[in-house]
């Protein structure tokens, strides 16, 4: 009912913004579905998948392999669907196989805050000791970012182990251009 009530006010006055209702349920099939029915008869801008999503990405994919089916009837699937809160590079590429639009996640940008960079071989983990006399070793080979261009792996674990704030900032840069690069190949 609250996200009905916040749909009312909002359409009192729009102000060019769109609202999404935010289905919840846990795994349970009857309350998810229940949730999907009742929030996609209201007139919402779109949907958002949140509330628990299970332990784990199978969890997570079974999740979606039910639910996201509900999404396609009745002129549903002409509005945006968005998952809340993940963004490990597998469940990305679950979620948008499944047809989920948008997600939202602190997840590259932690992992760059933490010294752990994504990349084509997986993750690295930059303040290893094996990074501090990579002279001239690319973070990424295949990656286009101007952290990768510009810096190769030793700068980056001295600028961590000297706990330098350019080091966060150019891990994270380099995290924001991998997820951006990894949704435009999906």
């Amino acid at each position: 009912r609250w996200e009905a009530r916040s749909l009312q006010q909002h359409l009192k006055d729009v102000k060019n913004q769109a609202m999404y209702c935010v289905v919840h349920g846990g795994i349970d099939v009857a309350l998810r579905t229940k949730s999907v029915e009742y929030l996609t008869s209201l007139p919402f801008d779109g949907y958002a998948i949140g509330g628990s999503l299970g332990n784990g990405r199978a969890e997570l994919k079974e999740l979606l392999s039910w639910m996201m089916p509900l999404f396609d009837k009745d002129g549903r699937r002409d509005k945006p669907r968005h998952l809340l809160g993940i963004g490990d590079e597998e469940s990305v590429r679950n979620a948008v196989t499944m047809g989920l639009d948008t997600m939202d996640s602190c997840y590259p940008t932690r992992l760059g805050r933490h010294g752990t960079l994504l990349t084509r071989q997986g993750l690295l983990r930059i303040k290893r000791g094996s990074n501090a006399r990579s002279f001239g070793v690319k973070i990424c080979k295949e990656c286009n970012c101007s952290t990768c261009q510009r810096y190769d792996r030793a700068y980056l674990c001295h600028l961590f182990k000297a706990n330098e704030p350019l080091g966060v900032m150019l891990a994270t840069q380099h995290n924001l251009t991998f997820m951006s690069d990894l949704m435009a190949e999906l």
